[in-house]
C-alpha cells in the first residue's frame, strides 16, 4: 500500500465524480487513504457514491459552497500520510499513475511535488487524441529546481497540471495558495513550491483530463494575467541565460495579450486605451510584429 491520501474535489458533478473515483479504486499501487471533499453540492452527489462509502473512501463535506481554495487548504491539512494530490473531479487516473508517480518521488528525496502530461477527454469520458503537451522523446522527466524554470513552463504557453501533481504532505501544507491570484493560482503555487525544493514533470500521459470551454488562458481577465506576468517576471533561474528566455517569452506573451486589447479597443473606437496600450514600456513593437509575423507564417503553412 502506498503512504498517499487521494484527495477528490468534488463539486456537483456526479457522473464525472464516480468515474475519477472508480480510476483512484482501479490503481495498481493503492492508496492509503482516499477522501472525498466535497464543496457543498446537492444531495444527489453523495448518493452517487454512497455505495463505495464505508470501504476504504471516505466522504467529507461541507455545508455550503465555498472557495476551491477553501477545499484544496482543508484536503491539505486534513492529511496526515507522507503524500497526498488534489484529484479534480472531472479527471481520471490511468492505473499506473500513483505507482509510477510515488516511484519518482521516493527515487529523488529533494523532490517535493511531481505532475505529469494527460491524454485530454470530452465531455463523454472518450479521449480525444490529443495531449496536454505533445510528446516528441526527449528527456522523459523535467525537473525544475528554480521557480523561473515554472514560470518558464507557463510563460512558453505550456503549464504543469494541478490535479494530478503529488506532493510531500509536510511541505505543501506550509505553503498557502495566494487568493489574490484567483483564476492562475496553480502558476503561483508551484512557483512557491520550487523555493523549497524540486518539482518533476513526467512527460509520459499518466491522467485523463476532460476540456472544458473556457479553460484556455486567454479567457482570462487581462489585468490578472498582467499581475501574473509581474510575479514572473520576478522569479529566480539557474542562470542569465534562463533568465534572458524567460524575460522573453513573457515580454512575448505580453505583446500578444496587448494587441488583442489594442484590436478591441479598436472596434469599440475607444482610441485613448489604444494609446495607453501602445504607451506601456512593456509593450514592445518589434516582438509585436515578430509575433505577428509567426501567427501568419503559420496560417499560411497550415492552408498550404
Amino acid at each position: 500500500m502506498l503512504d498517499v491520501t487521494v484527495c477528490i474535489l468534488s463539486y456537483n458533478r456526479p457522473l464525472f465524480l464516480q468515474e475519477a473515483l472508480l480510476s483512484v479504486l482501479a490503481q495498481t499501487g493503492k492508496p492509503k487513504r482516499i477522501a472525498i471533499y466535497d464543496n457543498g453540492s446537492n444531495k444527489s452527489v453523495r448518493e452517487s457514491v454512497t455505495d463505495f462509502l464505508g470501504s476504504g473512501v471516505e466522504w467529507v463535506g461541507a455545508d455550503v459552497n465555498h472557495t476551491f481554495i477553501w477545499n484544496f487548504t482543508r484536503a491539505m491539512q486534513g492529511c496526515d500520510t507522507r503524500y497526498v494530490m488534489m484529484l479534480h473531479d472531472d479527471d481520471k487516473l490511468c492505473p499506473d499513475f500513483l505507482e509510477t508517480q510515488i516511484g519518482l518521488l521516493e527515487s529523488d528525496t529533494r523532490l517535493v511535488a511531481t505532475s505529469c502530461n494527460g491524454h485530454f477527454i470530452d465531455q463523454a469520458g472518450h479521449r480525444t487524441g490529443e495531449t496536454l503537451v505533445l510528446v516528441e522523446g526527449g528527456n522523459p522527466v523535467e525537473l525544475y529546481t528554480f521557480s523561473g524554470q515554472v514560470a518558464m513552463k507557463y510563460a512558453g504557453n505550456s503549464c504543469v497540471p494541478l490535479s494530478p501533481a503529488i506532493y510531500r504532505t509536510e511541505v505543501a501544507r506550509t505553503i498557502g495558495l495566494r487568493e489574490e491570484f484567483g483564476k492562475v493560482v496553480d502558476a503561483v503555487y508551484f512557483c512557491d513550491l520550487a523555493e523549497t525544493g524540486g518539482i518533476a514533470y513526467q512527460t509520459k500521459p499518466l491522467y485523463e483530463c476532460r476540456a472544458h470551454p473556457g479553460q484556455d488562458s486567454s479567457h482570462f481577465p487581462y489585468d490578472l494575467l498582467n499581475r501574473l506576468e509581474a510575479f514572473f517576471w520576478s522569479r529566480k533561474c539557474a542562470d542569465e541565460t534562463e533568465m534572458s528566455r524567460l524575460h522573453m517569452l513573457l515580454l512575448r506573451q505580453h505583446a500578444t495579450r496587448s494587441m488583442k486589447q489594442i484590436f478591441l479597443a479598436l472596434k469599440k473606437g475607444n482610441m485613448l486605451q489604444v494609446f495607453s496600450l501602445l504607451r506601456d514600456p512593456k509593450f514592445k513593437l518589434g516582438i509585436a510584429f515578430q509575433v505577428v509575423g509567426s501567427r501568419i507564417h503559420k496560417n499560411v503553412f497550415r492552408k498550404w
